[in-house]
């Protein structure tokens, strides 16, 4: 009995160092692995405005009665222009610069015009409306390549581009009476790109 005591006594120790020995080999072959980091986000800004304004440029009889104004610094309304075209050939130029301030790419997405400009004869004569509204062009492209300004044009953060706003009044034919244009809004709206 002594034997067989001596025997399980020494089976335990046997069973303990076996199990010390494997959580030893256990641990040597274990690796812990770990990823530290940190992250920010830093400020973004959307700035889209219209500046620098030129006076507007006259061919043959045209007079500005108005120029344009630009609505204050940062401003995105360019407004409150009058002018008169007298015959064919006449046409009011002006310019100015859409600029990306921000730290964000834009797109445009929306470039609203009408259609058809609003021709009223102040006599109410409507071959004298159609004369000048068949006649009329009203254009906003861009001043280096005189492309037309379109939807999905992209304007890069720090960017600047130079566009031309024109009327122009080209017709084999002239109204008898007084006709006053409206509808020339134009509106561009950019979004992130």
């Amino acid at each position: 009995m002594e034997k067989e005591r001596k025997i399980k006594t020494l089976s335990v120790i046997a069973l303990i160092v076996a199990i010390l020995g494997l959580t030893v080999a256990f641990a040597a072959l274990s690796t812990t692995l770990k990823i530290n980091g940190t992250a920010g986000v830093n400020a973004a800004t959307w700035d889209i405005h219209f500046e620098n304004l030129n006076p507007g440029q006259v061919t043959g009889s045209a007079v500005i009665n108005q120029e344009p104004e630009i609505g204050g610094e940062k401003s995105t309304t360019i407004g409150d222009y009058d002018v008169t075209i007298t015959k064919p050939g006449d046409s009011v130029l002006f310019t100015f610069d859409v600029k990306n301030a921000g730290t964000i790419d834009a797109s445009l997405s929306e470039l609203t015009k009408s259609l058809k400009p609003v021709c009223t004869s102040n006599s109410g004569i409507s071959e004298d409306e159609t004369i000048v509204c068949d006649g009329l062009t009203y254009t906003l492209t861009y001043t280096d390549n005189d492309l037309p300004v379109a939807k999905s044009d992209t304007l890069n953060q720090g960017e600047t581009k130079n566009l031309s706003l024109k009327l122009a009044f080209d017709s084999d034919k002239v109204p008898s009476d007084d006709v006053e244009i409206s509808d020339l809004g134009i509106t561009l709206q950019y979004v992130q790109k």
